[in-house]
């Protein structure tokens, strides 16, 4: 039966809750709602559904009934407990820190969004002082976990700043009683025995970059002094031997890869050396315009199409690769599926409504200022400076008070929650998307995503096509839920 205004109209508001809906292939339509819940109706019973006529024998109702898509006098307790579940990082203040220790890095990567500096620019490193006033600002946020994340450049270049910020900060997390976890993101090369030993024995999880097999990767990754593919490799199966020791023999290194235009049409030796080297998750994101990859447009980016297609292709090749018995996720899919399986926000910061940024991740450059996100850090780097928060103040008291004050902390919230976004408001994958409002800024001068033209949106829609289209094959659903156990 075909959707009809006629039958519309005749929708019964008194059992059937509010709901989003698109029409699919074959006449079925996708129905969503506020708290994450989805069902695949046919047109008949779509029509039921939206009339209030779905009986309690009807093979959907239990369905859409557990779902809260149809009303009873229980409705609202259920609704209140689903929607606090799917937001409940709006409870807190930032949970994730990130902090930039030194400007400088042994890479010039060809895409790099960071700008990087030269080694020998030690003014730009981190202060024993800064690093000290960055964690008691970090320190006093109300977030009752948190994470610091070193994040690129080159942390290890400035690692006696590392060292004192992991120590000096576990000491005031265990007096405030705070939950505190580290992280650092390195390109390994820098590594050697002492340096891991201190790593692992403080707990500091390690998460570095590999864009694939040895040509792509060197060819992506400049570094003048050897063979990075070489050295990063080494070092990822150092690191997964100790720590399959210490922790868990299923651990795995975590790793980041960044997809230029050569690399799409070679997806699949990529994705191969990745299951060679044992990783458990691979990412498929989309690059970035910011830094070096601004300036390097016309050898790296690609078209929205050719990433769709890319996209495409490679889950396929990854889920045939499932199917045969080889373990292999892609993490922003992972994301997703956290979201349309677990009805949980995964600490994704661009797919959140409000986002993440200034609220959720902050950046501290290695001068102690606060920007909204790593990103708009970035763009700091390129003399666009309007997402700083604040410097860096007498004491972490002040800074985190002007951080939460601050006209961009308020005016992130206002472009970013999609109830107040035309396009965004009303469409079918609203409970699963975001919007990236540092990408809308550089890509058309305005922090208010324009549904219409933002290509991170229509790369999410893209996405969420293939996923929900992927979703109906028993089989591959197993597969998606065994990713996000």
């Amino acid at each position: 039966m075909s959707l009809t205004l006629q039958n519309l109209n005749q929708t019964n508001l008194s059992t059937v809750a509010p709901f989003y809906f698109s029409h699919r292939k074959n006449w079925k339509y996708l129905v969503t709602n506020e708290f994450g819940y989805y069902v695949h109706l046919t047109g008949d019973d779509f029509t039921l559904f939206i009339q209030g006529k779905i009986e309690s024998t009807h093979p959907k109702f239990q369905e859409l009934y557990d779902k809260l898509f149809i009303k009873d006098d229980l409705y609202e307790d259920k609704a209140v407990i689903a929607y606090n579940k799917k937001n409940n990082f709006l409870a807190y203040g930032p949970g994730l820190h990130m902090i930039v220790t030194t400007l400088r890095c042994n890479h010039k990567c060809k895409y790099c969004h960071a700008a990087v500096a030269p080694m020998t620019a030690k003014n730009l490193d981190m202060t024993r002082e800064t690093a000290q006033k960055v964690v008691d600002t970090i320190l006093y946020t109300s977030a009752p976990s948190l994470t610091i994340e070193f994040q690129w450049w080159e942390s290890l270049v400035n690692w006696e700043i590392v060292q004192f910020i992991v120590e000096y900060a576990r000491m005031k997390a265990t007096a405030l009683q705070k939950n505190l976890s580290f992280a650092l993101v390195t390109n390994l090369t820098l590594m050697d025995e002492d340096k891991l030993t201190w790593l692992l024995d403080n707990k500091v999880g390690i998460c570095t970059s590999l864009d694939g097999d040895k040509e792509t990767h060197n060819w992506q990754r400049t570094y003048n002094d050897g063979d990075s593919f070489a050295k990063v490799t080494h070092w990822m199966n150092r690191i997964t031997e100790e720590m399959e020791k210490r922790w868990s023999p299923d651990y795995k290194i975590g790793s980041l890869a960044t997809w230029t235009k050569p690399g799409l049409k070679n997806y699949k030796n990529i994705v191969d050396t990745y299951i060679e080297l044992g990783l458990p998750t691979i990412g498929l994101r989309w690059l970035n315009p910011y830094g070096f990859a601004a300036a390097e447009r016309d050898t790296l980016e690609y078209s929205l199409d050719e990433y769709f297609e890319f996209y495409k292709n490679a889950m396929d090749y990854i889920l045939e690769k499932n199917k045969q018995g080889i373990m292999l996720r892609e993490m922003l899919s992972m994301v997703y599926l956290n979201k349309i399986l677990n009805n949980t926000d995964s600490s994704f910061m661009d797919v959140r409504s409000p986002s993440g940024i200034a609220i959720g991740g902050v950046a501290y450059n290695y001068d102690g200022a606060v920007y909204a996100s790593d990103e708009s850090r970035m763009l700091a780097r390129m003399w666009i400076k309007d997402f700083l928060l604040t410097p860096q103040l007498e004491n972490g008291k002040e800074t985190y008070i002007a951080m939460a004050k601050s006209p961009v902390t308020n005016i992130a919230i206002q472009s970013s929650t999609l109830d107040g976004l035309p396009g965004y408001v009303d469409h079918v994958y609203k409970p699963f998307l975001g919007v990236d409002l540092i990408y809308a800024y550089t890509q058309h001068g305005n922090i208010f995503s324009n549904f219409s033209k933002d290509d991170k949106t229509r790369i999410q829609i893209a996405m969420l096509d293939y996923l929900f289209d992927k979703l109906e094959d028993p089989e591959v659903e197993r597969i998606f839920r065994s990713w996000i156990k």
